[in-house]
């Protein structure tokens, strides 16, 4: 896996750069940081909307640090999909704003780059939070929550409760209880692993003669008369 390298390119800025993105960015990393802290320092792959939410993924290990271009991805590598990855070679996986387009088929490559109980976290702005005025001008296609974790659990990960963050209000007020309406959602996921099956019992067949009522009265009767 390529080692890291400079991730300062001319590229168009996004939504995601502007400085009411950069929120959720900072909340982003406080929650996600910690969790891939804990995972073991195997591979990983981190794809973020722009280089710039980049900045902040630095894990140890090797890993491979992507961010969004137009239909591909651009960073340590320019690719499109499939990833430009063996099979089951990382252990960890973080998307950060980038399944709109084509969520399907980027959830199926990560499941088949993924390691047997490896992790994926994934964030998305909330279409039904009240933040959503922030970036609804700037043309982006944005999935529900139910949608994603659906696409989750179609290419075979296993979903933890979807958690919900940032602010109610584009003013950045918080929302009390209503975490639903927050401005984004972030997913917890696990590659499945499969035990292999356990050798299958023996039927044993009994080789002696079966016992009738007749048969069990009279072995009676003879004990009796001993």
């Amino acid at each position: 896996m390529p080692a890291l390298q400079s991730l300062r390119q001319a590229t168009p800025e996004t939504w995601f750069d502007s400085e009411p993105a950069q929120l959720l960015y900072q909340l982003e990393q406080q929650l996600l940081l910690p969790q891939l802290a804990g995972l073991p320092a195997q591979p990983w792959l981190w794809i973020s909307p722009s280089p710039r939410w980049l900045q902040g993924a630095a894990l140890g290990g090797r890993g491979l640090r992507l961010y969004r271009d137009g239909t591909g991805y651009a960073g340590e590598a320019r690719c499109a999909l499939p990833l430009p990855l063996p099979n089951e070679s990382v252990h960890a996986i973080v998307l950060q704003h980038v399944t709109a387009a084509d969520a399907a088929l980027l959830l199926a490559e990560c499941d088949r780059v993924l390691m047997p109980g490896g992790k994926l976290f994934l964030s998305s702005l909330n279409p039904f939070s009240p933040y959503r005025t922030q970036w609804r001008r700037h043309g982006m296609v944005v999935r529900t929550p139910q949608r994603l974790r659906q696409l989750l659990e179609q290419v075979g990960l296993e979903c933890g409760p979807t958690r919900y963050i940032g602010p109610l209000w584009p003013s950045g007020a918080g929302g009390g209880t209503m975490a639903p309406l927050r401005a984004a959602c972030l997913f917890s996921a696990e590659k499945r692993t499969f035990a292999l099956p356990g050798p299958t019992p023996l039927k044993v067949r009994w080789q002696g003669p079966i016992a009738t009522p007749g048969m069990i009265r009279s072995i009676l009767e003879t004990h009796e008369n001993h």
